[in-house]
């Protein structure tokens, strides 16, 4: 038999018998398609396929080391004594240690339950819950109610502006017209006067003032009597006599033509028809030289 170098390594299998030096190849012998290696068992040892083997013992291995870990948290643990406390633990049945603790702290729990203190909390929190409610639609209530009065108010203040005028404007219309005013002229008058009256309310009703220059409110004398349209547009009219109708009585017991012409179409406060002791005040302070010449014109002496 040929013999092997310590150089030449055989393969235990190959699947072609060329890839084997010649010398070698009388070692080998086929089985199933492919060429073995001869080897005759010898004390325990022999050619054979040990993959299998080897998976076996990896994977046992395996298994072993897993099982050490599990086995860690209860290296130390007596046996006996875990056996009396798996029987214990058995005897609650299907109840868990979480299942069991949440008892406890319920029964504890309940034991310090106190009903009246219990009953009080839940009546206090009910009224709390109810006074919330109440003042959530009260204060809903109030600001509603708020924006009807303040709309009310509006309303009101709008009207009442519209009465004053129209008392102002219907005052001055009537008292214009007992002057006898010119057609064409009644607006003008109307406005002129206007721009000197003012109207307010006093306890419910319009009040009409006549106001100076300054803005306050004019008296026809010293006792404060108060100066009212009807003295504002014989004023108009005694300052603006072309804007009024000319009228056809003029002094007191005179004729037709003693009346100046310069004073014609003039009330005179010191007539009979026509006096007016406040008129007289007022021209004498202010017009000193008119109030003369109707003095003269009614018959009257200083």
């Amino acid at each position: 038999m040929p013999r092997i170098s310590g150089m030449d390594m055989l393969k235990a299998v190959v699947t072609d018998l060329n890839t084997v030096e010649e010398a070698h190849r009388a070692f080998y012998v086929e089985r199933n398609g492919k060429f073995y290696v001869n080897i005759t068992p010898t004390e325990g040892f022999e050619l054979d396929n040990v993959q299998g083997l080897k998976n076996a013992l990896g994977a046992e291995r395996n298994n072993v080391a897993v099982l050490k870990e599990q086995i860690k948290p209860y290296e130390g643990l007596d046996a006996a004594a875990a056996r009396t406390a798996i029987e214990r633990i058995a005897a609650f049945g299907d109840i868990t240690p979480d299942a069991a603790k949440t008892a406890v702290e319920t029964a504890a729990r309940l034991t310090a339950f106190d009903p009246a203190k219990e009953a009080d909390k839940i009546a206090n929190t009910k009224l709390e819950t109810l006074k919330g409610q109440l003042q959530a639609q009260f204060t809903l209530r109030e600001t509603e109610l708020l924006q009807q009065v303040k709309g009310a108010e509006g309303t009101v203040n709008s009207l009442t502006g519209q009465l004053q005028t129209l008392v102002r404007d219907n005052e001055i219309k009537s008292e214009l017209a007992k002057l006898n005013p010119l057609d064409d002229a009644r607006d003008a008058i109307e406005l002129l006067a206007g721009k000197s009256v003012r109207t307010k309310m006093v306890d419910g009703k319009v009040v009409v003032e006549v106001l100076d220059i300054n803005g306050n409110p004019r008296i026809k004398d010293v006792n404060g009597t108060p100066f009212t349209i009807a003295d504002l547009l014989t004023e108009v009219r005694d300052s603006r006599p072309s804007l009024f109708k000319p009228e056809d009585k003029r002094g007191m017991g005179t004729q037709p033509g003693t009346t100046p012409p310069s004073l014609q179409g003039v009330t005179n406060p010191w007539a009979a028809e026509t006096r007016n002791v406040t008129q007289q005040m007022l021209l004498e302070n202010t017009k000193p030289e008119l109030a003369k010449q109707l003095k003269a014109a009614a018959g009257v002496k200083d």
